[in-house]
């Protein structure tokens, strides 16, 4: 396709991955490629008739609309089974019950046979813990649009949980805030290479000679607030290590690997686009619940009037917080990675090629290292 043909969508520095155009484009002209990182952009194909509906419901192109201070509070599981199961507090797990016990089916991140992350479809009870617990990797939402929209026409009630600009996504491809959808966006620090990760469980599987079958990113162990990087190979052995010691947790909070747009995203504020936003509160004082705080304790906050009815329905345990502590801990976009700094007075923008370069050469690196 000749580049005046050619759909306006957003550079690839400021495109989020969330699919919405490939999704909602008519003809299937759209389809989401990996780049050498493996995260997806959209790329535009010869069966393209210009209509404009990608550029349309772009919402990276698409002025979003203000929203009223959410609540927030400090909230966990009441079960301390499924809790110790969670990466923080379990509430995940409550609002998925409520739409499962509606006969409902829940949308989340769950990762396949090859450990790759992909979102699913729950639809039982004993199905949930396939996507239970933080995946700090891109996912994979190919498809789950149209499945979301089906079943929201067949009358089921529908929870769909990922990343702000996935949940913004939806509602752009649906064109509505349908009263059956119920939304939750997680408070993400950005989200990581799925290249990086297959080439990570590539070398897990080279040097233990064994295939990792399961993982856990954000594990927990008994009264421990620190959370663990935990593998399961297919012989029964496992492998457990602090997450910001291992070598995915190293990379991922020194920011090395995140997807490009994630260093400036619009998201990162308390201006969400789902009815819930839900994460790990680690803007808690000290002596804030302090057990409770070594079980898991989630932030969650409360945006819209269907998410404080289904808010106020739901078995949990329960804080009020000031808005301060949210902001101050978890609110924030990840910085680039350190590097050189250039000439004083050069352009934001010139500086900020300049970091990005040296964040790519240690991606390189990354795409190359030992796991032990």
């Amino acid at each position: 396709m000749n580049d005046h043909t050619v759909p306006q969508l957003p550079p690839r520095s400021q495109c989020t991955g969330c699919a919405a155009c490939a999704e909602g484009c008519p003809k299937n002209a759209i389809h989401m490629l990996p780049d050498r990182e493996g995260f997806l952009y959209p790329t535009v194909t010869d069966a393209c008739i210009q209509c404009g509906h990608c550029t349309h419901i772009c919402p990276v192109l698409r002025q979003r609309e203000a929203h009223p201070e959410p609540a927030v509070f400090a909230a966990w599981n009441p079960d301390n089974a499924v809790r110790q199961n969670s990466t923080c507090g379990g509430v995940f797990s409550l609002l998925a019950d409520y739409v499962l016990e509606g006969g409902g089916v829940v949308f989340g991140a769950g990762m396949d046979a090859q450990l790759r992350v992909r979102h699913e479809a729950v639809k039982r009870k004993e199905d949930l813990p396939r996507i239970r617990g933080a995946k700090p990797v891109q996912s994979d939402v190919t498809g789950i649009y149209q499945q979301v929209r089906r079943e929201l026409d067949r009358g089921r009630p529908v929870l769909f949980s990922g990343t702000p600009c996935q949940v913004d996504g939806l509602y752009h491809y649906l064109g509505e805030h349908p009263e059956k959808l119920l939304t939750c966006d997680v408070l993400c620090r950005g989200v990581c290479s799925p290249g990086v990760w297959a080439k990570l469980v590539q070398s897990m599987a080279y040097i233990k000679r064994k295939q990792p079958v399961a993982v856990q990113f954000c594990g927990k162990l008994p009264g421990q607030r620190e959370r663990r990087f935990q593998v399961r190979f297919d012989d029964g052995t496992t492998f457990d290590s602090p997450l910001s010691k291992s070598e995915f947790g190293r990379g991922f909070f020194g920011n090395l690997f995140l997807r490009p747009a994630c260093h400036t995203c619009p998201y990162a504020s308390v201006d969400r686009p789902g009815d819930l936003s839900l994460g790990a509160f680690y803007g808690l004082p000290k002596d804030a619940y302090p057990q409770e705080q070594r079980s898991g304790v989630s932030l969650l906050l409360v945006n819209t009037p269907h998410g404080a009815h289904v808010f106020d329905t739901l078995p949990l345990k329960r804080e009020l917080r000031p808005l301060s502590e949210a902001v101050l801990r978890c609110l924030r976009p990840p910085a680039l990675p350190a590097g050189p700094q250039p000439l004083s007075g050069g352009p934001a923008s010139l500086r900020q090629q300049e970091a990005r370069r040296k964040a790519r050469q240690k991606i390189r690196k990354a795409l190359s290292f030992r796991w032990y």
